[in-house]
């Protein structure tokens, strides 16, 4: 039977991404945009990651969800980080795509 911590970290989750996906649509710059963005991939990864360890425990599974949270928190890291210098560079006029 699978416990109401698991249901309660998967809503977490969820409302996490919606609060992201709000805010990317909301963002009145660039830069407020790649913000919740860049939360989109920081918060909600790792409460399904707790989830699954709740729900699996020490297994396979845990071990493969902590390595996609951990990846996708490193590498959108680096991403946004690519973004934002381009939407500077651009702002300033250095770069034309």
């Amino acid at each position: 039977m699978k416990p109401v911590s698991v249901d309660i970290l998967l809503a977490l989750a969820v409302l996490a991404e919606l609060v992201c996906v709000v805010g990317v649509m909301a963002g009145a710059t660039v830069y407020d945009r790649l913000h919740y963005a860049g939360a989109a991939s920081s918060v909600a990864p790792f409460l399904v990651l707790a989830a699954v360890v709740v729900e699996e425990g020490a297994r396979s599974p845990s071990w493969n969800a902590g390595f996609v949270a951990v990846t996708l928190f490193v590498l959108n890291a680096a991403l946004t980080h690519a973004t934002a210098r381009v939407a500077r560079a651009r702002r300033r006029g250095d770069v034309e795509l």
